[in-house]
């Protein structure tokens, strides 16, 4: 019985820290980017959501409309991202890249946001490491999409 029970805690031992080190490893590398205007495609569904059609993929999240002017948009944005827990990276007139961090191990996710001149966010939401997310970047989304929408 004692010697199931250290296998079971060694298993435990290992598995935390290997989250502490995919933790680690997601705090290297950058939001994709743009390419030729738009968000760039998800790679995998499971941990990451997308606003924009790309390559007959069907959205996974609508994106959402806005009526102010578009800098005055992209300030209530940058102030919501913050209000959350993110951080700014890259902002220009029509793209922001942001970074979520985890609290308990630290994995950061990237959160990109497209405006354009026809008043429409798109968004992307990816997490850096791992396989799935268990939906944190879809309620990220959403959360952001809300408090956009009550301001």
């Amino acid at each position: 019985m004692n010697k199931l029970l250290y296998i079971l805690i060694a298993i435990a031992v290992i598995i935390v820290i290997a989250f502490f080190v995919m933790g680690i490893m997601s705090k290297k590398g950058q939001a994709l980017g743009l390419k030729e205007g738009r968000l760039q495609a998800c790679m995998s569904t499971d941990n990451c959501v997308i606003s924009e059609v790309i390559d007959n993929q069907a959205a996974t999240i609508e994106p959402l409309s806005f009526s102010e002017p578009k800098p005055v948009f992209i300030d209530r944005l940058t102030t919501a991202i913050n209000s959350m827990g993110g951080e700014v990276v890259t902002s220009d007139s029509s793209y922001i890249a942001s970074t979520f961090t985890s609290g308990v191990f630290g994995f950061v996710d990237d959160v990109e946001f497209r405006v354009t001149d026809d008043q429409q966010l798109h968004f992307r939401s990816s997490s850096r490491v791992g396989r799935k997310d268990f939906g944190a970047n879809k309620k990220r989304i959403e959360q952001l999409k809300a408090l956009l929408a009550d301001q």
